[in-house]
């Protein structure tokens, strides 16, 4: 099988899979309470390849309706893979109850009972968890997100940790500066396998060649945008937005989805 470089060819990736008689993805929304989340991803990330990096702000702030027509756009495209009972091991019954976490191990049974599976990096130490004598780099692999509308390109999504300041005292302005140095990050990566947005961190403080890869995506990237969900009033980007995720691959339509979403965002977004 070769990479694909976009949507379309992603599709075709698919496609071809089922016909030579295999399960393209593994999914799973599972998460407790949090349940629902890892499909908020998949929407920014189809948001980001199909409309101007502004208008992903404008929905991220609700300067555009949840029933906009790209917002549904970026559904239904999310839906052209998740809902397709063909696509995913297990199904849309799978997806509702296997755990993030836990989807990923279908790619490394004998044989492979999915072959690819979405998610941030982070998932490698899951992934390494499970199955320890794994080789990140040899015997798994990752391929950035496709384009879908070619003049968009492929930009990066991303969440992070942050450090507050609470006391404005000369030490605390002193740690603050250290910790975002690339001396400092280096150790952080190194430890976390994290990835580093200062750029100055040396490549070679990656624990792996697969974080290595990531970090030079992420350095380069035309367009960086935060998760939209993490950014978004409680109610909905850890409420509504989770819990509509659900509901679409569940079989509510679409319309009845994002309605209620909206109906959440118009009173989140007053307060």
């Amino acid at each position: 099988y070769t990479i694909p470089t976009t949507w379309e060819e992603m599709i075709a990736l698919s496609d071809k899979m089922v016909a030579d008689g295999k399960t393209p993805w593994a999914i799973g929304f599972e998460s407790g309470a949090a349940s629902g989340w890892a499909g908020t991803d998949w929407i920014e990330d189809i948001m980001l390849r199909t409309v101007e990096p502004e208008v992903y702000d404008l929905w991220v702030s609700h300067g555009i309706s949840w029933l906009d027509d790209r917002v549904q756009r970026a559904f239904e495209l999310f839906g052209q893979i998740a809902l397709n009972e063909k696509y995913v091991y297990g199904g849309t019954n799978a997806e509702l109850t296997i755990s993030f976490g836990d989807s990923p191990d279908a790619l490394f049974t004998s044989p492979p009972n999915a072959y690819m599976h979405r998610q941030a990096t982070f998932i490698k130490s899951f992934i390494l968890d499970h199955f320890p004598n794994l080789v990140p780099g040899e015997d798994f692999d990752f391929f950035p997100f496709p384009p879908i509308d070619s003049q968009y390109g492929t930009p990066a999504l991303g969440a992070a940790d942050l450090f507050a300041m609470f006391n404005d005292t000369p030490e605390a302005r002193a740690f603050m500066e250290y910790i975002v140095s690339p001396e400092a990050q280096e150790i952080w990566v190194a430890e976390t396998g994290k990835l580093s947005a200062n750029k100055r961190v040396n490549p070679t403080a990656y624990p792996d060649d697969l974080t290595r890869k990531g970090a030079k995506i992420l350095s380069e990237a035309s367009t960086f945008r935060f998760d939209g969900s993490d950014l978004m009033p409680s109610a909905v980007g850890a409420g509504s937005f989770w819990t509509g995720i659900l509901d679409y691959v569940s079989g509510i339509p679409l319309i009845k989805v994002l309605m209620t979403i909206e109906t959440t965002a118009l009173d989140a977004y007053r307060k």
